[in-house]
């Protein structure tokens, strides 16, 4: 009647379930610890690579000199 669910878990079917519990594991790891901010995982590649914020505060002063002076040439 309930097919192979009515006798006990003979063989290796009681594996699949695990696997897949630790593959969803897996992934929720992954998840938080890239949403975080964390350390990534070593498939992800590197986190660093952008520009530094002293960078970043640089170019918007420029840039916003640059407005500035448009703005006074019109």
């Amino acid at each position: 009647m309930w097919g192979p669910w009515d006798s006990s878990m003979w063989g290796f079917w009681w594996i699949f379930p695990l696997i897949g519990m630790a593959l969803c594991a897996l992934f929720l790891i992954m998840m938080v610890r890239a949403v975080s901010g964390g350390h990534r995982f070593m498939c992800m590649g590197p986190r660093h690579g952008g520009a530094s914020d002293d960078d970043l505060r640089r170019e918007i002063r420029e840039l916003r000199e640059e407005v500035k002076q448009l703005k006074t040439t019109r």
